[in-house]
């Protein structure tokens, strides 16, 4: 079999015989069927875009340091909002409130771990601060995310938990044992009330390092009595109503957490 010389980069095949050559040698025939055989595929997990956030004007995000991450374990984050983006160039969003910053917080060149939530995913990238803007106010110029990771949180998403609340209307201690966005489930040693009557839950919860406050209102929807300790236990599950849009973003950043943080409370 006549083999083709190999020729010299850039040189250009002028007739259609030195096309025809090229199919002939072995060497290529195997190649493609080597393909066909082992059905080796180069399908990606499909890139996340940042059109695909859906996010707009005002849109909450909590941004952290990556220094914090990496050296000291901690978890100093920062909630800030969306102001707006260029494609592909910049992310624009605001300086923190000053409750939340001591000092300068941030330098321009530091690497940023951002997290945000939008419909039932939460997502997180990496970007840095490329410009700090303090007239006519603050605001960050981030650099434009290019690799966003996402994860789904089912509506139906519980978290295992041990905090300690009240019911307001009756002042009655109770422990959240677990919680969702939807509903709770609680251990008190009174009874909550009569089933589908409705109370108010009292409890702070821990995101990011930050104390946040809860009042919600719940309807209770199974209650069961048991001893533990030769103690009357009462475990009640309830279902929120009228919860407000920041109480679940709050609850979703929490879940987010425990995802992220402790998979193993996740039931």
């Amino acid at each position: 079999m006549e083999l083709i010389p190999i020729q010299k980069r850039d040189y250009i095949f002028k007739t259609e015989d030195e096309l025809k050559q090229l199919e002939e040698p072995p060497i290529f025939r195997i190649q493609k069927q080597d393909q066909e055989q082992t059905g080796i595929t180069t399908n990606q997990p499909e890139k996340i875009n940042f059109k695909d956030m859906h996010l707009k004007v005002g849109h909450k995000m909590h941004l952290t340091l990556a220094t914090y991450a990496k050296n000291s374990g901690e978890s100093n984050s920062y909630a800030t909002s969306m102001i707006g983006y260029v494609q592909d160039s910049t992310l624009i969003v605001s300086m923190p409130a000053s409750d939340q910053l001591i000092g300068e917080p941030f330098i321009e060149g530091d690497q940023i771990h951002v997290r945000l939530i939008t419909g039932q995913y939460a997502y997180k990238f990496t970007v840095f601060v490329d410009k700090i803007i303090k007239v006519p106010f603050k605001y960050l110029h981030l650099s434009f995310p290019k690799d966003i990771q996402d994860q789904s949180i089912r509506k139906s998403r519980r978290i295992k938990c041990n905090l300690q609340a009240t019911v307001a209307e009756k002042a009655i201690p109770i422990t959240i044992s677990d919680l969702s966005i939807c509903g709770a489930g609680i251990t008190s040693h009174l009874p909550l009330g009569t089933l589908g009557s409705v109370v108010t839950l009292s409890f702070v919860i821990s995101v990011h390092d930050r104390e946040i406050p809860l009042f919600i209102k719940a309807v209770i929807r199974s209650a069961k009595q048991s001893t533990k300790k030769n103690q009357k236990i009462i475990c009640s599950g309830v279902e929120y109503t009228g919860i407000k849009p920041d109480q679940v973003f709050a609850l979703r950043h929490l879940i987010y957490q425990e995802i992220v943080e402790h998979p193993e409370n996740i039931i």
